[in-house]
């Protein structure tokens, strides 16, 4: 039976090794499209001298483990052994950080922004329709004049695509399901958070579809909804969004169609200023 000397030691060791095993795993399970995608050489070098390192971390902190026990206790040898390999791995994690930026040093790659033209300032802010007027505008949008865009669905993305004729455009499901796309109703402020991160991401003209704001006004309530829409509308306004929301009038109640009717313009607007 093998007997721990030092527990704490080798807690701190055991510790160690399986966080470095894990990053060793997880950086071999993406292996392959990482450096698929990286491009420069200097980087495919820098991913796998970075395996490397964790490979000799996780080989360090394996024998620490051992030298915490009877198994190599008070070994000097394995001892120096030990900090020998931790140091190349330390040596390895250095150079590893370094080459990310050759290319960089070496003028072979440039971080370029993303900047459009804009179309027309006055097309930024928020516009309803009904859903089938609502959906072609979205449509042409994103199609004719290949804006990038995100859509805030009662249907699962695949549902979605398909009804319009799209294959990539990014779809949040609000829905209560358990699930990787679904997002619950409720989470107001978490829709906010991405759809302002989207609108921030690249300057250029962006467009948001919603095509369930009555299901939002019955889960959250309609005075809610009516401050997420202006917020909406204003966040577009600043950052060269179009928000598209399509709204059926008989579903929601008279005031808040209202209310929504000012605060937003109609598609048949938009239509006309993209001629």
């Amino acid at each position: 039976m093998v007997m721990i000397r030092s527990l704490w030691y080798f807690i701190r060791d055991l510790t160690v090794l399986i966080l470095s095993l894990g990053i060793v795993f997880l950086l071999l399970s993406i292996g392959k499209n990482t450096k698929k995608n990286l491009g420069s050489r200097y980087f495919v070098l820098s991913f796998n001298v970075l395996v490397a390192s964790f490979i000799l971390v996780a080989i360090a902190e394996f024998i620490g483990v051992l030298l915490r026990t009877d198994v190599l206790w008070g070994n000097k040898l394995m001892m120096d052994v030990r900090s020998v390999i931790l140091t190349l791995g330390a040596v390895l994690l250095f150079v590893s950080s370094i080459m990310v930026y050759l290319p960089f040093s070496r003028n072979e790659y440039t971080i370029v922004p993303i900047v459009t033209e804009p179309l027309n300032p006055s097309i930024y802010g928020a516009y309803w329709g009904d859903e089938k007027g609502a959906s072609k505008a979205f449509v042409r949008l994103v199609k004719s004049l290949h804006l990038p865009a995100i859509v805030l669905s009662r249907d699962p993305p695949e549902v979605f695509r398909s009804k319009l004729g799209l294959k990539l455009v990014p779809v949040i499901w609000i829905s209560k399901v358990s699930h990787e796309d679904a997002v619950d109703p409720r989470r107001l402020p978490y829709l906010l958070d991405r759809i302002l991160n989207f609108l921030k991401s690249t300057e250029t003209d962006k467009v948001v579809h919603i095509d369930c704001i009555e299901y939002l006004m019955l889960e959250n309530g309609d005075e809610a909804m009516l401050k997420f829409v202006t917020k909406l509308k204003d966040l577009a306004s600043l950052h060269r969004g179009i928000v598209i929301i399509s709204i059926e009038k008989s579903a929601i109640d008279e005031r808040t169609y209202h209310v929504l009717a000012s605060e937003l313009r109609p598609v048949e607007e938009l239509e006309k200023m993209l001629g």
